[in-house]
């Protein structure tokens, strides 16, 4: 009986302890749903408000384009309808065979009437007059902004304004400009057949204005940098706009909407223009208006901060014993989180619980396990890959040296310079050093100096070098041989078919926060395939000679960049076939010794 009534009393304290819980759940609930409630209400009615007032300014801005849009009309319309300009322009047309100085003076005289328009519109940034055939027979004018109109681009003009009668098609291109690192700037073309009164067309005027034309109308709805505007023609192309990614599902939105719409939390409006069937769109964040929401909702729960508040502290109570093993779980998952795998969990129950504490102690003690295994096996292969790459490179490039002297002097019977002995010297003292030594910048290019000095006196009697390093560098660490590799590749390849001017540029700067070293040549180049097998793909090891051996040089320069700094460090290869190559190599600036030496010795 006794067992009875004690199984009895822990049911009734279980059945309290859910009770309490499930009843202060209903509270917080009840609060939430509430609190829901009323911000979604607010958030409504704001919506609305803030839909009134930027409905009310895009309405403005629409009205001050359509009176941009009346000043283009009105510039237009005083050339199409001077009647000077059509005497000239018919005269010159009748007059094919007159001599250079009377159509001189014909074009003279309507080059000074449209310089008295365009005074009044010094947006314009370029104007031409066409005659039928599609030539700039009549006035062409342009600014350093814009280059001239190609045929092309005349004939995407010409195809727009096939239907128009005589009005004015607005449309928006890039044209080639000197002045834009692109090489395009967007501009706003204006077009319209040129119709004199009895409705014969005698020529097509086409004016360009730039996108700051339209831009400072629309800087009131973008003022707050998240704004964005996208203005439409009658035929609903896309004139203008500050936004320059879209997608294409987001871009057919834009040009059929035609209500105040909400999307990725903004609000976007449209107007049409009745004047010019010109379409404005523009969307302003709802960021603001949820700012707003927040600090209602934050009242609305201090309000009920004393109740929840209670309620809290009851379930605490009621539940802290009941809760203790899922908080040792939570903490213990945190830990593994963190990289600790050493976290272990006490079992201080013996019901589902202790169960899932069991399992997360085996867990966390065999990933630990693997983990260690893993990274251990990893570094081990990393180091020695390391260390056979620089073992292998130290003598290479030596072997051939050594070997290519012999035979010019066993060919030509002669004996080299003292000099040249002692660079061979200089260049195997500095390649017997220990592999973990690290160099910096200035010993490297001394290194690489003797090497150009060689292949000079030796093969090469016309080649030019320039080899320049910026102050600031030269006392820079570096690994050893990353140069040397990149300079044999250029005499082995680049100038393998090349006879005479061969040039060779190698320069280090500080650029940004990382050292650059540039290789450049004007060797023969190769393609992007042939890039894509010199780089090889990324974390690979090097490939296979047909004796069995790693091939090394610029694969290798590749790799060992991969094993001992990662990225962002790099080498990167820009070539044009027949042209040359530059091999720029991008290294850490200011390396420390002890980090670079764990890396490289064994």
């Amino acid at each position: 009986m006794q067992i009875w009534r004690q199984l009895l009393i822990s049911i009734n304290r279980s059945f309290r302890i859910r009770l309490i819980i499930s009843l202060s759940a209903i509270i917080l609930l009840a609060f939430g749903i509430t609190g829901y409630l009323t911000y979604q209400y607010n958030l409504k009615l704001f919506e609305e408000e803030i839909s009134k007032q930027f409905s009310r300014t895009n309405e403005e801005a629409l009205a001050k384009i359509e009176m941009k849009v009346q000043e283009i009309v009105r510039v237009s319309q005083t050339v199409v309808f001077n009647p000077q300009i059509e005497m000239l322009i018919k005269r010159i047309n009748s007059q094919e065979d007159a001599d250079a100085f009377n159509l001189y003076y014909d074009k003279k005289q309507i080059e000074e009437q449209i310089f008295q328009i365009k005074s009044d519109a010094p947006y314009i940034t370029g104007m031409y007059l066409y005659d039928l055939n599609g030539n700039p027979s009549y006035f062409s004018y342009t600014t350093s902004a814009i280059k001239n109109l190609d045929e092309p681009t005349f004939q995407t003009i010409q195809s727009k304004l096939n239907d128009t009668y005589g009005n004015l098609a607005w449309m928006s291109m890039p044209l080639p400009s000197s002045i834009e690192p692109s090489g395009f700037r967007q501009t706003i073309i204006i077009a319209r057949l040129m119709k004199n009164s009895a409705l014969q067309t005698y020529g097509v005027l086409v004016m360009a204005v730039d996108e700051s034309f339209f831009a400072g109308i629309l800087k009131e709805l973008i003022k707050d940098g998240t704004g964005e505007v996208y203005l439409y023609n009658e035929n609903k192309e896309l004139l203008y706009s500050n936004s320059t990614q879209e997608t294409a599902e987001k871009a057919q939105m834009l040009q059929d909407m035609n209500e105040t719409r909400v999307m990725n939390n903004h609000l976007y409006v449209q107007g049409i223009s009745k004047a010019t069937s010109f379409k404005l769109v523009s969307s302003t964040s709802l960021s603001d208006i949820q700012v707003k929401n927040k600090i209602l909702s934050k009242r609305i729960a201090y309000t009920g901060f004393i109740s929840i508040l209670l309620t809290s502290i009851l379930i605490v109570i009621s539940t802290g014993k009941l809760l203790r093993p899922i908080k040792d779980l939570l903490l213990g998952l945190r830990k593994v989180r963190s990289g600790d795998f050493s976290a272990r969990i006490e079992i201080r129950t013996k019901d589902e619980l202790a169960y899932m504490g069991e399992s997360f102690n085996a867990m966390a003690e065999q990933v630990g396990r693997l983990i260690t295994e893993v990274y251990l096996t990893q570094l081990s292969e990393r180091e020695a890959e390391l260390k056979a790459l620089q073992v292998q490179l130290n003598p290479h490039f030596l072997h051939n040296m050594f070997n290519e002297i012999y035979w010019k002097l066993y060919l030509q019977n002669e004996k080299d310079t003292a000099a040249l002995i002692a660079t061979i010297s200089e260049m195997l003292k500095y390649s017997l050093m220990p592999v973990r030594t690290l160099t910096t910048v200035q010993e490297e290019f001394q290194q690489i100096r003797n090497y150009v000095k060689l292949q000079t006196e030796l093969f090469e009697p016309d080649l030019e070098t320039i080899i320049q390093a910026d102050e600031q560098v030269l006392d820079n660490e570096m690994m050893r041989f990353l140069l040397q590799p990149l300079v044999e590749n250029v005499f082995v390849h680049a100038f393998r078919n090349k006879v005479s001017h061969k040039i060779l540029v190698i320069r280090a700067r500080q650029h940004l926060d990382h050292l650059e070293i540039e290789v450049t040549d004007n060797g023969c180049g190769m393609d992007e395939s042939a890039i894509a097998i010199l780089l090889g793909p990324k974390g690979t090891s090097l490939p296979q000679r047909s004796d069995g051996r790693e091939h090394l040089g610029v694969r290798s320069v590749v790799r060992r960049l991969e094993l001992v700094h990662g990225q962002p460090y790099r080498l990167e290869v820009e070539s044009v076939v027949n042209s040359g190559t530059t091999m720029r190599l991008i290294l850490p600036n200011h390396p420390t010794k002890k980090e670079l030496s764990q890396h490289a010795e064994g």
